[in-house]
């Protein structure tokens, strides 16, 4: 299940960034692409977050597991 979220993690975050740079590149002359880039910036931030959670959450049970 983790892996899964790393991978959406991931395409977020890559979603973002390309949202970002659309918005970039046409500029803030209209609403519709100040969205866009506002937009990219947040998915690629939520993006970063979920793959954040996943990879502490994989540290908290690697280091809660007990040898045997």
């Amino acid at each position: 299940m983790s892996a899964s979220k790393t991978t959406i993690g991931y395409i977020v975050q890559l979603g973002g960034i390309a949202a970002v740079v659309l918005g970039a590149v046409l500029s803030f002359h209209h609403a519709a692409i100040a969205a866009s880039f506002a937009g990219g910036a947040a998915a690629f931030f939520v993006g970063k977050k979920i793959r954040t959670l996943t990879a502490s959450s994989e540290t908290v049970n690697a280091s809660s597991a007990k040898p045997q």
